[in-house]
């Protein structure tokens, strides 16, 4: 699998960028280290990079994401920005299916502002 996390001390945040296809799977195996990392430093706020990724789920398996991400154990109350290159149907749909399983969850096409959010 192809993603890369890291909490970033200077910002006070988890970062992550994945590439390749976006699908539970892949999902589940960043969120096991996300948890960790929220373990580990106490931290509530993430960013991921998903400009390197490409929805090719089904929209059921889209809808699974959020429920597979909690049961790895990442809280709910954890604060969000998932960075694309476009904001298409798919990933509102994920933005959605997230927030209605009760995240905090954001799309951005800017880093910058994704950064600014979690900082808000």
């Amino acid at each position: 699998m192809n993603y890369e996390l890291k909490y970033d001390g200077d910002l006070g945040i988890i970062r992550g960028r994945v590439d390749g296809k976006l699908d539970a799977a892949l999902a589940r195996g960043v969120a096991g280290e996300v948890a960790q990392l929220v373990q580990d430093h106490g931290c509530r706020r993430f960013l991921i990079d998903l400009r390197g990724t490409q929805v090719t789920s089904s929209t059921l398996e889209i809808y699974t994401i959020p429920r597979v991400v909690k049961e790895v154990g990442v809280p709910g109350g954890l604060k969000r920005a998932l960075v694309v290159s476009a904001i298409t149907p798919d990933f509102e749909f994920l933005e959605t299916a997230s927030v209605n399983a009760g995240n905090l969850v954001k799309l951005f096409t800017d880093p910058e502002a994704a950064i600014a959010w979690l900082k808000a």
